[in-house]
C-alpha cells in the first residue's frame, strides 16, 4: 500500500487523546453496496460519535449475529427493501429512514468511503449550539486521489471559503446558487431541519422520478428553506476520490435544468422567489450538467492544451496543502482519519 507522505501512522490504534469525548451527533450512512467499506466507515464514527446509523439495500442483508456484532460497537443497522437504481426517491429516503431513527438533536450524512475530522465535526456543532438560526453548518474539504505516481491531494469546493449564507429566504437561495457548493448533503444539521428537507425532496421526487444525482439541487435548495448555514475554516471533511464513484446518472444537457426548474416550482410554489433567477445562476456558473457552449469549449481545449505542456505539481504532502489554503486542521485528527482508510488507499 502507498501511504500518504507526512502523515503520521505509525500507530495501529486510533489516538485516544483526541476521542476522550464522544460527540453527540448521529452519523447517517447509507450504502448501496461495498459494505465491507461501509462498515469500516462506520467503525470510524463509532469510536467517536455516539450515535452510527446505517441503512443498507446491499442483498443479502446482514445475518442476525452480524446485526448483534454491529449493535456491541455501538452502530445501528438497518435492511433497506428498495432498489436504487429506479429513482432518485430511494437515495433521500435512506437518508430520511435514518435521521427518524436518530435521537440527536444534531445529525450529518456521511458518504459510505469518507471521513469527517474530529474537530470539524465538534467546531460546526459549536456554531450551531452558539447561533439557533443556523440551520446546519459544514467545513473545508481536501479530496484524496490516486494515480500511477501514488496519492495525493486537491483542494474540493474552494466556494466553502468564507461560505456565509445569512439573509431572508429568497435571498439564501440566489447566494447558494450563485456560490453553488453540496453543503447541506455534507453538512452537520439541526435533526428538525434535516428531516424537513429530506421529506420535502422524498416528496417532489416521487412526483417527477429522475435517476440523475445533479439534481442534488433540489435538495440543496429545500436546505436553505430550513434556515441559513455556513462553512467554517476548519478541514472538516476528507472526499474519497480513489474509490470508484456509485449511483446514479451524470446525464448532461438543457433538459436536465428543465428538469430542475419544473421541481422548483413545486418546493418554491409558498414563496416569493424568482426561480429564471436561480436557473440562471446555475447556467451562468457552468454548472456540471451543462454542457459548454462553443466559446466555452474553446476556453476548455485552451486551458487542456495548456495544462499538457505546464504541468501542474501533484500535493502528497496534505499538510502543505493545507497550509497554503489557510485551512486549520489537527495532525493527530488526521493521522487517525488516515488510519482508518488503510484499505482504501
Amino acid at each position: 500500500m502507498i501511504e500518504p507522505k507526512k502523515i503520521e501512522t505509525d500507530n495501529n490504534k486510533l489516538d485516544s487523546k483526541i476521542f476522550e469525548n464522544e460527540i453527540k451527533v448521529t452519523v447517517l450512512i447509507t450504502s448501496i453496496s461495498q459494505r465491507d467499506i461501509t462498515i469500516e466507515t462506520a467503525q470510524y464514527y463509532s469510536d467517536i460519535c455516539n450515535e452510527v446509523i446505517i441503512v443498507d439495500e446491499q442483498k443479502p442483508h446482514l445475518s442476525d449475529a452480524d446485526v448483534e456484532n454491529l449493535n456491541y460497537k455501538g452502530i445501528k443497522y438497518i435492511p433497506y427493501g428498495e432498489g436504487s437504481n429506479l429513482s432518485l426517491t430511494s437515495t433521500y429516503e435512506k437518508r430520511l429512514i435514518a435521521a427518524n431513527h436518530s435521537n440527536n438533536k444534531y445529525i450529518v450524512h456521511s458518504n459510505h468511503d469518507e471521513r469527517y475530522t474530529y474537530n470539524g465535526l465538534i467546531t460546526c456543532i459549536n456554531e450551531l449550539e452558539n447561533d439557533k438560526k443556523l440551520a446546519f453548518c459544514v467545513g473545508q474539504c481536501i479530496a484524496i486521489r490516486k494515480n500511477t505516481s501514488g496519492i495525493y491531494f486537491t483542494r474540493s469546493y474552494e466556494n466553502l471559503s468564507g461560505y456565509l449564507n445569512i439573509n431572508k429566504v429568497d435571498r439564501r437561495l440566489y447566494y447558494h446558487a450563485e456560490k453553488y457548493a453540496p453543503i447541506g448533503h455534507y453538512g452537520v444539521w439541526r435533526r428538525n431541519a434535516y428531516i424537513k428537507a429530506s421529506e420535502k425532496t422524498v416528496m417532489i421526487h416521487n412526483k417527477m422520478p429522475s435517476v440523475t444525482m445533479m439534481e442534488e439541487v433540489i435538495f440543496e435548495l429545500a436546505a436553505d428553506l430550513t434556515g441559513n448555514s455556513k462553512a467554517i475554516s476548519d478541514l472538516y471533511w476528507i472526499r474519497n476520490r480513489i474509490n470508484p464513484p456509485l449511483g446514479h446518472s451524470t446525464d448532461k444537457g438543457e433538459h436536465i435544468l428543465r428538469t430542475i426548474e419544473t421541481k422548483l416550482l413545486i418546493l418554491l410554489d409558498d414563496y416569493d422567489v424568482q426561480i429564471k433567477n436561480i436557473i440562471d445562476k446555475f447556467r451562468n456558473s457552468h454548472f456540471a450538467f451543462i454542457r459548454p457552449n462553443l466559446a466555452s469549449k474553446f476556453i476548455l481545449v485552451l486551458k487542456k492544451c495548456v495544462r499538457i505542456f505546464i504541468k501542474k505539481k501533484q500535493v502528497d504532502d496534505i499538510h502543505a496543502l493545507l497550509d497554503d489554503s489557510g485551512i486549520k486542521y489537527k495532525k493527530n485528527d488526521l493521522s487517525n482519519i488516515f488510519k482508518s482508510m488503510r484499505s482504501l488507499l
